[in-house]
């Protein structure tokens, strides 16, 4: 949704009935008898939505100390304005309410500041898609900010309004404002505003500006002669300075790079000699950690061996004695009992000479790896000694070239201080130079413009596609003529065959202004441009009014012509056609035709005392 919504206009008073309008999404109308408070409305919608100071004072708002307007915004929230019928400041309430306590909302100022956002003007522009926006007012560029005052012709039109001969552009009918309101229509329909438009000062400006700017520039080349003192070398000077330092800097940079380099490598070279050494000290320890654990392995490999020898060969004695006469007693080898086998033996003497020859394979094993281990741990240490005098050589090395990039580095560290006061020297004087031809220049600069402003308003084509909009919006109300509809961009009004909407009478007016207005938000939707996002239209069928009842007098030829078509039905049609994009609100004295009835909310004021509602206030009072 773009724009705002208006949901509820309430007003509430002490001792009276609250008196309320509800509105929808598409089209409304409020129509009914004369001096029931109908353009009254549209007089406090303006109000409520900080355009207007003050109510128009009639006997019936008196009894009323507070009105609200309940407002859908363009991201779906809904929140409800309150002010005092008496003017002043705002609250702004969440939700759409008709009563709340004075010491709750949040207080939105009446008067537009650009130097705020709390005020009600900031908060309606902001959601509506025109915050912060300038529109050109004048020939030599100056902006003004764009208020929701300067807003409201294109979303509230007044019954005085829609029948003056004037422009719906010019609405504010002063000369001196038709540049900034010729702008604030290209705004609507471009979306372009001025902020980007240079403002120009005029001649007086100018030349108060050029004697400032001359005098600043003066300032500033007398502080660079503090700066640059008596003792300093002139500029050609100070240029060969450079030039030598330069040289011999790039020297010394060669040089330098060259020791350092060669620093850089020795010191490579031993970190990486260092890391070596690390690592081959590490695997000396492991081998002497594994020496050790191998003497040990070979100790249990002798042990081992030792009980297995004995074990065999006390199997062996087992066996010899097996068929001997017993050697204590002298017993036959029949008479003897043995509780064990001659067998078994012979398989525990098998088995023990079996494992000693395995330990002794083992054992043979590990004093070959012990010896390789001896042998690479001996290398280990020759290779050692022989690092370490690498790195103490690299050392040395390191400590000779360290002094000489240590003086090259300081020599060139010195030049290089030098050269940076040299090239400030001569920064200094360049900077003169360049304010002295700005001095000059300065001079030159005539005080008089020559260059004509940009023309105000919309560009030729913009124009014309408007006003192509405008003979489609009347072309669907079925206007007669609506062919030869035009917008002229010299008199920024429609003209239909030539004939301007000024030469018509006030009921032809109307319509072709209701059109403006209406044209100017399709066009707005059809290009996804910002707008209000509703319009008011305070008695745009005035045409179709009784003669005899009306204020207004006599139908013109042109008006009684446009009564016998159907264009207040279309309008309604039309109107209802663009509820999803557009609200409507429309204020009229005369019947809607039967056919809309369905297609619009429609709120009748029969100005007649216990015959449905009588008014806005609910009582007899003048029509303003």
């Amino acid at each position: 949704m773009t724009g705002i919504r208006l949901r509820h206009l309430s007003f509430t008073g002490p001792n009276v009935k609250p008196a309320e309008l509800e509105f929808d999404n598409g089209l409304n109308i409020i129509y009914g008898a004369s001096n029931t408070g109908k353009s009254f409305t549209s007089k406090a919608i303006l109000f409520m939505l900080g355009v207007s100071k003050s109510l128009p004072q009639t006997e019936e708002i008196l009894a009323y100390d507070a009105a609200w307007l309940g407002l859908t915004l363009a991201n779906g929230r809904n929140v409800t304005l309150y002010r005092a019928t008496e003017g002043g400041h705002f609250k702004l309430f969440e939700g759409l309410i008709k009563n709340a306590k004075p010491t709750e909302g949040t207080v939105l100022r009446q008067q537009h500041d650009t130097r705020r956002t709390d005020s009600v003007s900031q908060m309606l522009l902001d959601v509506m898609g025109f915050s912060g926006k300038q529109i050109v007012r004048d020939s030599n560029g100056k902006k003004d900010n764009l208020s929701i005052f300067r807003l409201s012709p294109y979303a509230v039109v007044s019954e005085e309004d829609i029948i003056a001969e004037k422009s719906p552009v010019f609405a504010s009918g002063t000369p001196a404002e038709r540049t900034f309101e010729q702008n604030l229509f290209k705004f609507l329909i471009t979306g372009i505003d001025g902020s980007a438009a240079v403002t120009v000062p005029k001649v007086a400006e100018r030349k108060v500006a050029k004697t400032a700017k001359i005098e600043l520039v003066n300032e500033l080349i007398a502080q660079l002669d503090i700066e640059l003192g008596e003792d300093c070398p002139d500029e050609q000077e100070a240029e060969k300075q450079l030039a030598l330092l330069n040289k011999s800097t790039d020297d010394l940079s060669t040089h330098l790079q060259d020791a350092q380099k060669k620093l850089d490598t020795l010191v490579v070279e031993r970190r990486s000699a260092t890391d070596h050494h690390r690592e081959l000290r590490n695997r000396e320890n492991e081998l002497d950690l594994t020496l050790q654990r191998f003497a040990k392995l070979q100790a249990v490999y002798s042990s081992d061996l030792q009980r297995l020898q004995s074990i065999e060969e006390g199997g062996f004695v087992l066996l010899a004695m097996a068929d001997m006469d017993c050697p204590v007693c002298g017993a036959s080898s029949e008479a003897q009992t043995h509780n064990y086998a001659a067998e078994e033996i012979s398989m525990a003497h098998k088995a023990a000479t079996a494992e000693a020859r395995k330990i002794e394979r083992e054992q043979l094993e590990l004093t070959q790896t012990i010896t390789s281990l001896q042998a690479e741990a001996g290398g280990l240490g020759q290779t050692l000694d022989q690092q370490k005098t690498d790195i103490e050589i690299l050392d040395k090395s390191i400590q000779e070239t360290r002094p000489l990039e240590a003086s090259l580095r300081s020599t060139y560290e010195m030049y290089t201080a030098k050269r940076t006061e040299i090239s400030k020297v001569l920064d200094l004087y360049q900077r003169r130079a360049k304010l002295v031809t700005r001095r000059a220049e300065i001079e030159n600069e005539p005080t008089r413009s020559e260059e004509k402003a940009s023309p105000p308003g919309p560009d030729s084509t913009t124009t014309f596609k408007f006003g192509e909009t405008v003979k489609a919006v009347l072309t669907a109300w079925q206007f007669p003529n609506a062919d030869k509809v035009q917008f002229d961009e010299r008199t920024y009004d429609i003209t239909i065959g030539g004939k301007s909407r000024a030469a018509n009478g006030k009921g032809v007016r109307a319509i072709l202004h209701a059109a403006f207005n209406v044209a100017v938000i399709v066009y707005c939707i059809e290009n996804s441009l910002p707008h209000p996002g509703f319009v008011v239209l305070d008695t745009p069928l005035l045409t179709y009014r009784e003669p005899m009842s009306s204020r207004h007098g006599e139908l013109s030829l042109d008006e009684a012509q446009l009564k016998t078509t159907s264009v207040a039905e279309n309008f309604y049609k039309h109107l209802a056609s663009l509820q999803n994009q557009v609200q409507f609100i429309v204020i009229e004295n005369t019947d809607p035709p039967a056919a809309i009835r369905d297609l619009a909310r429609i709120e009748t004021f029969t100005g007649v005392d216990g015959s449905g509602r009588f008014g806005l206030l609910g009582k007899p009072g003048a029509d303003v």
